[in-house]
């Protein structure tokens, strides 16, 4: 227990964001803020004793402290904050408790009035039935941005539409499809959904337009059920209602379905902002093979936040598009905030937002970016007594679909989520919505979910106050409304090109001018005897080639790791980030549940893990220990930023995880390493971007030259991945980083196999993103030589957050600015790797 100096009562002390401690006593109210040498309360302690020695602590208000500070906001700057918009006092009552909490940094409030888009009223080029068919839902007008769009499609366009949720985008490219359908009725149209789900909960909406006006709209996938599959076979639909897995397939099997495909002039892909890295490439491919079996097919995309629908779509499509913008949705009033936890962590604060929205009486949703946040979010509200259902990719369809059916019902009230509740699944009403740090086009999309049914809702942005680009926007919420997410695919993905160009010789010989710009991959193909060149054609050799892509799933690069529990599959993950989740004696979240791995095999298609149930007080979680050693095998593009030279090429990366550390939940602090007797290895293919920092010399001037160059290496690559998140449009996520320790080479790489684009991102934008990074090394407050969470940790440090210098990066960052010159080169054969 530590001592207050003055009056020898309780002193207590609390550690914030930045690294400094509060202190203060609650007896004589004497309190300072104080940054140690070393992030230790004792350090803290001893500091706040020699300023009370000298006379520098005075009795003031612990609040106006932290007001003084900007720690906190004054009551007033809150009240004007929101008084810009409405009167504070008419705010809901939680609302004003939640502003007025004295725990957390209020950066921004919002009023989203209640909106309706713009009306036209000039005649529908539309056939009669179509309109009377629109008079009997309900519709009699239709908005500005859906009228554009009808009259673009009916034109011949291909088309991208955007608005927000609820605006009505189905309508814009449904009723022209109809139209043309109408116009001949031997024609297909493709309407594909990116989850069976979505497209099972649109269909209802889709027939009934399509029953009014003349048309059949049938879905056809994997769940539906024989008879109903010979039944339209037999007698196809003009409108078929599917998913990418399904068409991949089909095509490929060369089944019935396939012969209908052929038939398609409409292709109509719903969420277009969910076509991302390598589930986007899969999809370029398969629209790729579909164009080839159709004659002249129109494609039409829809979406409610893309930042550059261009520019994705182009790459997508294969071919120019045009953009229909539609700037407002049909919703209720939303009071939206950004809050910055400053004396709790972020995880802290959602939780007690979850708590106030729950005796609130709302029916709210949780968003987090990762499947662990969401895990974690359902896991500490159980603790509170709060009955929070997770819903993430990775759990079994039937458990989501339970889900979203209770929430509708009422059963639960809230759900905690991963990106996959983003889509337009009718869950019913929402009144309120937690998101965590993401991109402002994606809050946009997540909070599109509230108050769809006109009723006034909350929305609350948590900033992450262990992130670089937290505190950045904490100072910056201007610069927040700017940043928006870069939709990025890599249609030369070498691993999905390989095998989606074997699925498409499957489909049809190719000709080979049809895959001039695939030519190592075809030579692989043929080097394995899964092609065969005749002439000018390449055949597949089809019993290899049904064989190698057995099993293929079009979501990743096709390698996964299967999760069983007591015999059961419950679960899969992806390769290469399954190995840091699943690796044996891992703590693993699934349905808001906590299991231990015991065992993984792991085998050329992937590998299975099993795992046992753990108690759920079982204080611990853990974080692999991994080394990675890259290797360049091909350069795509070079550029020269400053005088730095960076390369945009293909990588080999060797995967080793040595061990792991075991961390106490709730608790950030360096856990134990416990490293295993044999470590596990996997090497895997993907893109990066390549770069050498230069040295930071007036640092190597103090000495221990070997540990500060690997130190000042490793926190470079740090903050050019997690301090530049804004910059790659929220790709940070989706990619790795290694830096070796020597040579000064720095490795930023795609997460996915085969790559998905994330990197090219910041090759193209690497001089804003060396701007960013350095002054957010400059702006950070802290004292530590290894930095803090806000400039140089990262939450996937493979080190654990050691062989960090602040001073080192901040000095690279500096000489690449000052324009010294590096080129790239192979790394040292000894040299370690910091990852």
């Amino acid at each position: 227990m530590y001592r207050c100096p003055r009056c020898k009562g309780k002193l207590d002390i609390v550690r914030i964001f930045d690294g400094r401690r509060i202190i203060k006593c609650n007896s004589c109210k004497i309190s300072d803020i104080i940054l140690p040498k070393e992030d230790r309360d004792d350090e803290a302690y001893i500091n706040f004793l020699e300023k009370y020695d000298n006379k520098l602590i005075i009795e003031e208000d612990f609040l106006n402290l932290l007001e003084k500070d900007g720690l906190i906001r004054k009551e007033e700057e809150v009240i004007k904050m929101v008084e810009k918009f409405t009167r504070f006092n008419d705010l809901p009552e939680i609302l004003r408790n939640i502003l007025t909490s004295k725990l957390d940094y209020i950066v921004s409030y919002k009023l989203m009035e209640k909106e309706e888009p713009d009306i036209v009223k000039d005649p529908l080029p539309l056939d009669p039935k179509i309109i009377r068919a629109l008079e009997k839902t309900g519709i009699k007008s239709l908005y500005d941005f859906q009228f554009k769009a009808i009259k673009s499609i009916l034109e011949g366009k291909n088309v991208v539409i955007v608005a927000p949720t609820g605006a009505g985008k189905t309508e814009a490219f449904t009723l022209p499809v109809f139209q043309k359908i109408l116009e001949d009725k031997d024609a297909k149209a493709l309407f594909l959904y990116p989850t069976k789900a979505l497209a099972r909960d649109q269909l209802p909406k889709l027939k009934r337009l399509g029953e009014l006006a003349g048309i059949r709209v049938e879905v056809f996938d994997g769940d539906v059920p024989k008879n109903e599959r010979i039944r339209i076979l037999k007698d196809p639909p003009e409108v078929i209602v599917s998913n990418m897995d399904t068409i991949h397939l089909h095509l490929m099997y060369r089944t019935s379905f396939s012969e209908i495909l052929k038939k398609v002039k409409y292709l109509v892909l719903d969420e277009l902002h969910t076509y991302l890295g390598t589930f986007g490439s899969n999809a370029f491919f398969i629209i790729k093979r579909l164009k080839r079996l159709t004659d002249g097919l129109q494609i039409i995309g829809a979406s409610a936040t893309i930042a550059n629908p261009r520019e994705f779509g182009e790459i997508l499509f294969d071919s120019k598009v045009e953009v229909i913008y539609g700037d407002r949705g049909k919703r209720g009033r939303i009071h939206f905030c950004i809050l910055f936890p400053t004396l709790r962590s972020s995880r802290s604060l959602i939780l007690d937002l979850i708590k106030k929205l729950y005796k609130g009486g709302y029916k709210f949703l949780i968003f987090s970016s990762s499947h662990l946040g969401a895990e974690l979010n359902s896991f500490f509200a159980s603790r509170e007594g709060l009955d929070v259902k997770v819903h993430r990719a990775g759990l079994d369809a039937k458990e989501r679909r339970r889900v979203e059916m209770e929430f509708k019902e009422g059963i639960i009230r809230a759900i905690s989520s991963t990106p996959t509740l983003e889509l337009g699944i009718d869950i019913g009403e929402v009144d309120a919505a937690i998101t965590d740090m993401v991109p402002i086009n994606r809050v946009i999309q997540r909070i599109g979910r509230i108050g769809r049914r006109g009723q006034e809702s909350l929305a609350f942005l948590v900033l992450n106050n262990e992130s670089p680009i937290g505190q950045y926007y904490r100072e910056n919420p201007d610069q927040y409304f700017k940043d928006f997410e870069l939709a990025f695919l890599d249609p030369l993905n070498p691993i999905i090109a390989k095998r989606q160009i074997l699925a498409m010789a499957l489909d049809k010989p190719i000709r080979e001018e049809e895959v001039k710009e695939y030519k190592r991959v075809l030579e692989e193909l043929l080097g394995e005897n899964l092609l065969v060149k005749r002439g000018d054609k390449y055949f597949p050799n089809y019993r290899e080639a049904y064989r190698s892509l057995k099993g293929y799933s079009i979501r990743g690069s096709g390698f996964n790791i299967d999760i069983y529990f007591k015999g059961k599959k419950i679960g899969e993950r992806n390769l290469p980030i399954a190995l840091e989740e699943l690796h044996p004696e891992a703590i693993y979240f699934l349905g808001g549940k906590r299991y231990k791995v015991k065992s993984l095999n792991l085998s050329k298609e992937g590998g299975k893990a099993e795992l046992d149930i753990i108690p759920q007080n079982y204080p611990y979680y853990t974080r692999a220990y991994r080394l990675e050693y890259p290797k360049i095998l091909e350069i795509h593009e070079r550029n020269i930023y400053f005088d730095v030279e960076v390369i945009y090429c293909s990588l080999e990366i060797d995967k080793r995880i040595l061990g792991y550390f075991l961390k106490e939940m709730n608790q950030e602090v360096k856990g134990d390493l416990i490293l295993f007797d044999k470590p596990i290895s996997y090497k895997f293919l993907t893109k990066g971007i390549v770069f050498k920092a230069p040295e930071p010399l007036s640092l190597l001037k103090k000495g221990k030259e070997e540990y500060l160059l690997a130190s000042s290496f490793h926190a470079t690559e740090h903050v050019i991945i997690e301090g530049t998140n804004s910059i790659t449009g929220g790709g940070a996520i989706d990619m790795g980083g290694i830096a070796m320790g020597s040579s000064g080479l720095i490795f930023v790489y795609d997460g996915s196999l085969g790559g998905n684009g994330a990197t090219k991102a910041l090759f193209d934008r690497f001089e804003r993103a060396c701007r960013l990074a350095k002054e957010i090394l400059e702006k950070c407050p802290c004292k530590r030589e290894d930095g803090c969470p806000r400039c140089t940790y990262s939450y996937r440090c493979g080190n654990n957050n050691q062989f960090l210098h602040k001073l080192g990066a901040k000095e690279v960052y500096e000489r690449i600015l000052s324009n010294v010159r590096t080129r790239v080169i192979e790394p040292y054969e000894w040299e370690k790797p910091y990852v």
